[in-house]
């Protein structure tokens, strides 16, 4: 099939030449036989050799990155793809280190990640659309991502913290931040700004650690590399978004998790997508009694 792929900032929308959507879209409104729109095509198109497909999370959190995308690129090298040649693997823009990192293990020399620029119109002899194989933003990875997860090669961690306080995201916004520390502390819980290691040393440290304490838009999602941690997740709120605990469960992880006992904003907003700049009061006494419980 001769294709025009055309990358937009956020997504990637696979038509035909004669202008059918292969491949879904951010909103439900894009999806059918539309027209090709000559607004897009700026610029005359660029052929790429064999087959091509798509990298491009619309939500480039970590949580969406590790959960959905990643999986999902996954699939592109399964050994039945492998009659179809080389592919390259589109992205718009540059990489985070995450996805850096994590997709130099996911194809070998048989998959080529490509950076592209927004909006460029790519012709390709072939395009391959991956399914999603999770449910968006439920939390949990089919067991032949958790496999390949625990089979990374990662950097040796024996000098890292084993019980961790993943300080950064909503955590950062604690109300009563420095009662939160004194706790942690006491309980040998060590903060650690997961902006100051390299995405392979944090998920090397996060594998070998015992107990990993923060939010899920701080990083807790790395815990998708632990083998053993036990997860505590500081809600933002006094209601469980359970996405955390379904990646715990499923990797077989043990899970608490800590309320706010004041919310950051009178409509709960989910801490893996949390936009609000509001602080929150975490239960200091629920952590303590909680860690004490660990502990033992």
């Amino acid at each position: 099939m001769l294709a025009d792929v055309v990358v937009r900032p956020g997504c990637g929308v696979v038509t035909s030449a004669d202008g059918r959507i292969v491949a879904e879209s951010v909103t439900t409104a894009m999806i059918g036989r539309v027209p090709l729109d000559d607004a897009e095509l700026r610029r005359d198109p660029i052929h790429v050799d064999g087959t091509v497909a798509v990298f491009r999370s619309p939500q480039r959190s970590t949580f969406h990155t590790l959960v959905d995308d990643l999986p999902r690129a996954a699939l592109l090298i399964h050994p039945a793809l492998g009659r179809l040649g080389n592919m390259s693997v589109l992205h718009d823009g540059p990489l985070t280190d995450m996805e850096a990192t994590l997709l130099e293990h996911l194809g070998g020399r048989r998959v080529q990640l490509v950076e592209v620029e927004p909006g460029q119109p790519i012709h390709a002899d072939r395009v391959v659309v991956p399914n999603f194989v999770t449910r968006p933003g439920a939390g949990a990875v089919p067991s032949w991502f958790r496999r390949w997860c625990d089979q990374v090669p990662l950097p040796c961690a024996a000098q890292g913290p084993r019980r961790i306080f993943l300080d950064a995201g909503s955590a950062a916004g604690v109300e009563n931040r420095a009662d939160l520390l004194e706790v942690l502390e006491r309980h040998g819980v060590e903060p650690l700004d997961p902006s100051s290691l390299k995405p392979d040393l944090l998920l090397a440290t996060l594998r070998d650690a015992d107990v990993v304490v923060g939010s899920a838009d701080g990083g807790l999602t790395g815990c998708l590399f632990s083998h053993r941690a036990h997860v505590v997740e500081l809600l933002d709120d006094v209601t469980l978004d359970p996405a955390m605990y379904y990646l715990a469960a499923c990797k077989g992880l043990p899970y608490d998790y800590v309320p706010a006992v004041a919310p950051a904003t009178p409509a709960r907003r989910s801490g893996r997508d949390r936009r609000s700049g509001a602080e929150v009061t975490i239960d200091i006494g629920w952590i303590d009694r909680l860690l004490d419980r660990v502990a033992a």
